[in-house]
């Protein structure tokens, strides 16, 4: 089967080529009618100084970084190493030999050679094309590397900030059950409770305390994971701040859906393609012939032979010719791999095009859905917390005891914890629509 790319091609005729069976729109479907315009460098947006402190770190010490560093040299070897092919080589031989010396030959000489391959088909020209659409394969593959780097501590940094306050107020709550407890268990000595009371407020008291512990443990394992992330000794050291940022305003509907072909791992599908459009090329050309000019100059003396008298030298200019006649069908197997690699980058292409546009069409669903839960959220726990005043001002008078007031702090404590949740999972539905459309977090 013979790839269906006959020229480099990009964006929407790629897709085209890629997709033939699928109608893409020209804007995404989810959005708001005012919202805001969509900026790059969008880690300033939340105006948190410590996030900003800790990806700073990260790109200076995670080994990611170093690994994407050497990739990029990588990348660029590519390029040199194909492009070189592109001028003369230069090479000399020697040799140096008595009548019973190393070689047993008796000569002293050497050859300085040089051999141009005329590029009339455009073979190296191809070879060279095709490395520079796999260096920008491999950088745009770093680029990714590094953007979900930023993205994922971003995220762990919120997440651990929201399991600090859920352990500090896990542990409230085991403490007010515990007190509730020794309340019940009061009350149960001078008959005012039974002891299955106490047997449920004992239990419910372990629970809470559980919950604590795990809470505890759900803490310092997010701690840790943005100390590796920042590239420190993972010890579970706690934040400087559990304030979670304000959510920037909601995106503005109509973006288009070309914007994606910023995104790094469209663009390394995309080179991917036409790299292996310029490999299937070159081999194909490898058919025709291969026409190189040589020159070289060579001094030789023996001690052995006297065919002439003393040491000689020449110069000489010429052309070689190379045409493959017959190799049992290997160049016609190279080209139909190649042909077939192509064909799976177009289809592999076709598949990362397909999960971009799921990415962001649930980015943006996912986050103008939390953006509603956040305002119900917000909504239980203002109420929670009034009636917990409450309940205290009628302790002052005598109207309830103080197991009413341990109750709706674990209710107001769980509620809140709830709500934080919430602006977490709020928040990392907006980085997730920022990657999804591949936007740089920090200015370049």
């Amino acid at each position: 089967m013979s790839c269906a790319i006959n020229t480099h091609i990009a964006g929407k005729d790629l897709r085209k080529q890629a997709l033939p069976q699928l109608s893409i729109p020209n804007q995404f479907s989810a959005g708001v009618n005012t919202g805001s315009q969509l900026d790059d460098a969008w880690l300033k947006q939340f105006n948190d100084t410590e996030l900003e402190a800790l990806v700073a770190e990260a790109l200076r010490n995670h080994p990611d970084v170093r690994i994407i560093a050497a990739r990029r040299l990588q990348a660029e070897s590519l390029i040199d190493a194909a492009g070189g092919a592109q001028y003369p080589g230069l090479g000399v031989v020697g040799n140096t030999g008595g009548k019973v010396g190393s070689s047993g030959s008796g000569l002293t000489g050497y050859y300085i050679g040089a051999n141009w391959e005329l590029d009339l088909w455009g073979r190296v020209r191809t070879a060279l094309a095709g490395a520079r659409q796999n260096a920008k394969a491999l950088n745009a593959e770093q680029d990714a590397a590094r953007l979900s780097l930023i993205g994922t501590l971003t995220k762990t940094v919120w997440l651990a900030r929201g399991f600090q306050e859920q352990a500090r107020l896990s542990q409230e709550n085991a403490d007010a059950a515990k007190r509730y407890a020794q309340l019940t268990e009061i009350r149960e000595q001078i008959g005012a409770s039974s002891k299955n009371d106490v047997a449920f407020a004992r239990t419910s008291a372990a629970q809470a305390h559980e919950i604590a512990l795990i809470s505890k443990q759900a803490r310092d394992q997010s701690l840790r994971a943005v100390e590796i992330l920042v590239g420190r000794y993972p010890q579970a050291t706690l934040l400087k701040s559990t304030q979670l940022p304000a959510l920037p305003p909601p995106i503005a509907s109509g973006i288009p859906t070309d914007i994606l072909e910023r995104r790094p791992d469209i663009i390394a599908a995309e080179a991917r393609v036409n790299s292996a459009f310029y490999t299937a090329s070159e081999k194909r050309l490898a058919r025709l012939p291969k026409i190189s000019l040589t020159a070289g100059f060579g001094y030789i003396n023996s001690e052995v032979f006297s065919l002439i008298n003393g040491p000689t030298s020449s110069l000489g200019l010429g052309a070689n010719v190379m045409m493959p006649l017959f190799q049992g069908g290997a160049i016609e197997a190279q080209i139909a791999y190649q042909n077939a690699e192509a064909q799976a980058a177009l289809a592999n292409y076709g598949k990362v095009v397909l999960n971009a546009f799921n990415d962001v069409e649930n980015a943006l669903n996912g986050e103008m859905t939390w953006r509603e839960r956040s305002v119900l959220l917000n909504t239980q726990l203002q109420e929670q917390k009034q009636i917990l005043r409450r309940i205290e001002q009628e302790f002052t008078i005598g109207r309830v005891d103080q197991r009413q007031i341990q109750q709706q702090k674990i209710k107001t404590n769980s509620t809140e914890i709830s709500f934080r949740q919430g602006q977490v999972d709020a928040l990392t539905q907006r980085v997730n629509l920022y990657l999804a459309l591949g936007g740089s977090p920090i200015p370049q």
